[in-house]
């Protein structure tokens, strides 16, 4: 079975992509539109949904990046902050370890982590 690396890469962005439109969505709503019962159950369901397509991104991306012709350092600290993002919000999540809980949401929630995540990305692909 021969394995489409660029189709799994863009699959990967789109899960990304969706995955991570929960934090801005969260914070526009507050600020525009304030808290329900009804805003509220959305979010919580969204944040399964943020989970479970960031778990099928990093799946994708580590398939992609696996069988890709182009590698270079800027990709693979790429993935690296990838997983790293992946596992503390999945961590999060379950408040595994309940002790590291407020370094790992103080970490995993900075958007400056955002930024160079997906600055990583671009230029890391941009090089080949």
């Amino acid at each position: 079975m021969r394995v489409n690396s660029d189709l799994m890469g863009r699959i990967s962005a789109w899960f990304f992509i969706v995955a991570n439109a929960y934090y801005p969505a969260k914070i526009l709503t507050r600020k525009y539109i304030g808290s329900s019962r009804e805003i509220t159950n959305f979010f919580n369901g969204y944040l399964k949904v943020h989970i479970l397509f960031n778990l099928i991104g990093l799946w994708l991306t580590l398939l992609h990046g696996h069988y890709a012709e182009e590698k270079n350092l800027i990709l693979q600290l790429s993935m690296l902050v990838t997983i790293w993002l992946s596992i503390v919000g999945m961590a999060m999540y379950y408040k595994k370890p309940a002790v590291l809980y407020r370094e790992m949401k103080l970490l995993h929630t900075q958007q400056i982590m955002f930024y160079v995540w997906v600055a990583l990305i671009i230029i890391g692909h941009s090089l080949n």
